[in-house]
């Protein structure tokens, strides 16, 4: 397997999106700012019809984002979705939007 990354620029705001896909789940990072940071901690499965996430680490500022990026990942590859989300301030519904669709798009490279 192999690291898929990705730049993305929102609204003025710069986000880096490194995904690590493994056979039975994903490990992905989103982190506001050029450098690559460990931020909120957040897991996601997604077990026979039904999606469970949790925070192990929570965010104030994203926690419901976090939980829709890796019950999104979680439904893709049938598996574990473990996600790390690091921002400056929150974001606005377009913003998420946009970061869900480089996250899609960067799943569909693999």
């Amino acid at each position: 397997k192999r690291l898929l990354s990705s730049e993305c620029n929102v609204g003025g705001r710069v986000f880096e999106i490194d995904l690590f896909p493994l056979s039975n789940g994903c490990f992905a990072s989103i982190s506001e700012g050029k450098a690559s940071r460990m931020g909120a901690i957040t897991v996601a499965i997604k077990s026979g019809e039904r999606f469970t996430s949790s925070a192990l680490i929570p965010e104030s500022k994203g926690a419901i984002f976090a939980g829709m990026v890796g019950e999104m990942i979680a439904e893709k590859l049938h598996g574990i979705a473990v996600i790390s989300l690091y921002l400056r301030e929150e974001l606005d519904t377009s913003s998420m939007k946009t970061l869900i669709n480089e996250v899609r798009n960067l799943l569909k490279r693999d």
